[in-house]
């Protein structure tokens, strides 16, 4: 059995997905030691703290247990703890229900109580030990500043993408209005959790689920002394909410069934209580406890809650009187938490219902894009209520500036606003405990677009930035005119001076508006030109677009630092000018099929973002030029005047293209199917006065589709759609 508990116990669960199999990734090893690691470093009188909490609870475990054996304590006290959830979002499904949180209380309390649904199935070497813990976790009614509340807060917080190298405790802790650690288990749930700042972009190489820290590592109401869990962790799926447990058998001192180290299966050990064998531990496996990884002849406990097995269920006896005796201790204000000075303002309860009035809150969606409060004039938000802490009965919806509402009292509304300027909508939700508003400003933009047609620009006309253009930069060198490099049109093109610019900043480089909805057909180009300091340097770029003025973004083309410099400037060293035409290269946007929900679009702004490498500053340069809009006007009264028709349409083969000429003129014509590919075309012919006819499709290599037919009249364009059967 075994001895006495390792003083230096580097064993906070940094959640492993051995206790479940629902993540977006391959879970990454347990971070235990780099954040015990970052206390200590961070304050090297906290090691000894630690280690003088650890002999202390050692010795209070053995005197309770010791009291035990001697019969001289009487029934079990219960010990009751608030609770607080604290769900950290940004209005994505990180934003969970106050249900779940229940849910996951209710299991939590089940496996303390020793009640869980399937605590039949435990193995019989160990069935007996586990008991009833007498650990009871309640909702906190009560708010530090004594108003009603569910015990569920909602907080908007760009943290839900938890970095832990960095952590932002913003709601517990001891200054004002912050829940307090020695009256609340303040519990953090956050969309993901990060070991550092680099690696919250994605969970694709590994998540981590959550962690927390035993007794005595941090200061007494230190606002760390709480824990930190992925919100797909915390529902009614009890393998997913024995984390949770696992986690809460720390914040009571509860070391691996293992020891103190976050790597099970490598050598025996042992986590210094009485009656849990000692083991390598498993990780999301669960051998036969009587097999186990073969330190303990006699059987392993494989299905221990403390333990990274698949399959856990129990805590044995003597992890429950450690659990009690940190509990009785002042170690962290442990002992606060249940008296009844605590009690009694906290106002616990298990159900989570409470008798609070509502908070507001809410948050817009445009398509895909979530809580933006830009909009184009004539354009719709969708409106959706995320109020909490008490159930809402009632809500109105309103608007300044004129905007529709379709429906005040839904959950969910659609609201159009028609003038431009600083608008603002409110949320007011009510119940028989009382009402909250919510303001918020929305911000319409005018929806006309600067081009109805044909745009060309490269930078010649003026020094100063055209009309109409934005450039954003976050910091460091930013785009600028440069006339001494070899345009790609004229003398003048635009560049990003990055042989001294700073790591990770970002420029943007934003066109005017244009209307593609009247445009069919039409085609964005533009030139650049760019070379790689090294091989291995890494910028972004990535040309966007926009359908609802820059309120949100598309990635449209993404291409990576060696395509962009394959047959442009290459790699090299030195700082990189254009010295041909050759070093330019053309790409047409429209051709991107990720561009195609933007073509029928009345407003579509493009940007050129750029981020230096983040690791590394000074890297090479790149040129931007010859940005074009192709427009092609719609039926109109040049239309009418040349009698400009395609016919049969729709069509099974060819079809006829006619337009007639008062004057000799110069004409140009193209096809392009639907994502913008040009299927047929001829160039500036000399027509002489009279009726022209051209046969579309003559080969009758055309795909059944729609087609758009571009004519072109001394620079002057105009569109049919063709159909093709």
């Amino acid at each position: 059995m075994k001895k006495n508990i390792q003083i230096l116990a580097l064993s906070i669960f940094m959640g492993c997905a051995v206790m479940n199999a629902q993540t977006d990734g391959p879970t990454a090893p347990c971070q235990t030691y780099n954040v015990m690691e970052d206390v200590f470093k961070a304050d090297p009188s906290a090691r000894v703290r630690y280690d003088k909490a650890q002999e202390e609870l050692r010795l209070a475990t053995l005197a309770y247990e010791e009291s035990l054996k001697n019969k001289k304590t009487g029934a079990a006290f219960q010990y009751t703890i608030p609770v607080v959830f604290h769900i950290l979002h940004m209005y994505g499904p990180e934003n969970i229900p106050d249900a779940n949180c229940i849910s996951a209380l209710a299991n939590i309390n089940n496996d303390f109580a020793a009640s869980g649904p399937d605590i039949g199935t435990i193995s019989p070497l160990f069935a007996s030990l586990y008991i009833n813990s007498d650990i009871k976790f309640m909702l906190a009614h009560r708010d530090p500043l004594g108003n009603c509340t569910s015990g569920i807060v909602h907080h908007y917080n760009t943290n839900t993408n938890w970095n832990q190298s960095s952590p932002n405790y913003a709601y517990s802790g001891t200054g004002a209005g912050q829940w307090n650690p020695t009256k609340y288990l303040n519990i953090y749930v956050v969309n993901q959790v990060c070991a550092s700042s680099n690696t919250c972009a994605s969970c694709a190489s590994g998540c981590v689920i959550g962690y927390t820290y035993k007794p005595g590592t941090l200061s007494t109401g230190s606002p760390a002394d709480a824990f930190v869990i992925r919100a797909a962790w915390v529902n009614n799926n009890i393998t997913n909410t024995r984390t949770l447990s696992h986690e809460i058998g720390h914040w009571l001192n509860l070391s691996h069934t293992w020891g103190n180290t976050n790597n099970p299966g490598v050598s025996c050990g042992n986590d210094g209580i009485t009656d849990t064998p000692v083991t390598m531990g498993f990780f999301s496996t669960c051998p036969s406890s009587a097999v186990g990884s073969g330190c303990t002849p006699s059987g392993e406990n494989v299905e221990n809650i403390m333990d990274y097995s698949s399959c856990p269920k129990m805590f044995t006896t003597g992890q429950t009187n450690a659990m009690r005796a940190a509990l009785a201790s002042a170690v962290s204000g442990r002992n606060n938490l249940w008296t009844t000075t605590n009690l009694g303002p906290t106002q616990t309860d298990v159900n989570g219902a409470g008798t609070c009035a509502p908070i507001s809150d809410f948050y817009t969606t445009y398509g895909t894009a979530v809580n933006i409060y830009t909009v184009c004039s004539g354009g719709s938000l969708n409106f959706n209520d995320v109020s909490f802490n008490g159930t809402v009965t009632a809500r109105t919806w309103a608007a300044t500036g004129g905007a529709a509402i379709t429906n005040n009292t839904a959950v969910t509304t659609a609201i159009m606003f028609p003038n431009v300027g600083m608008q603002t909508v409110s949320l007011t939700v009510s119940n028989s405990f009382g009402s909250n508003t919510l303001v918020k400003t929305v911000n319409v933009v005018n929806g006309t677009p600067n081009f109805g047609s044909t745009y060309q620009e490269s930078f010649e006309a003026s020094a100063s930035l055209p009309a109409n253009w934005n450039i954003i930069n976050t910091g460091g060198v930013t785009w600028a005119r440069n006339t001494l490099a070899t345009a790609a049109t004229g003398t003048a093109s635009y560049y990003m001076n990055n042989t001294t610019n700073n790591a990770g900043m970002v420029d943007i480089f934003e066109t005017p508006s244009y209307d593609f909805q009247s445009n069919p057909g039409a085609t964005f180009t533009f030139k650049y030109a760019f070379a790689l300091k090294t091989s291995t340097w890494a910028p972004v770029f990535k040309v966007q677009a926009s359908s609802n003025c820059g309120a949100s973004w598309s990635d449209i083309y993404v291409p990576s630092p060696t395509t962009m410099a394959s047959g442009s400037g290459g790699v090299t060293a030195a700082a990189f000018t254009p010295t041909s035409t050759a070093q330019w290269k053309l790409y047409t946007l429209t051709s991107h099929p990720a561009f195609n929900v933007f073509k029928t679009q009345p407003n579509v702004r493009i940007r050129f973002y750029f981020q230096e490498n983040p690791s590394s500053p000074n890297g090479n340069n790149l040129w931007l030029d010859d940005i074009n809009f192709n427009g092609t006007l719609g039926t109109n009264e040049l239309t009418k005047s040349v009698g400009f028709v395609v016919y049969p349409n729709p069509t099974s083969g060819t079809a006829t293209m006619e337009f007639t000429l008062s004057e000799s003129s110069v004409v140009s014509y193209n096809v392009v199917d639907v994502i913008g590919r040009v299927v047929e075309s001829q160039r500036n012919v000399n027509a002489q006065p009279g009726r022209h006819s051209v046969t579309i499709n003559e080969g009758q290599t055309f795909k059944p589709g729609i087609y758009f037919v571009s004519f072109e009249l001394n620079g002057q364009k105009m569109s049919r759609k063709l159909i093709v059967e």
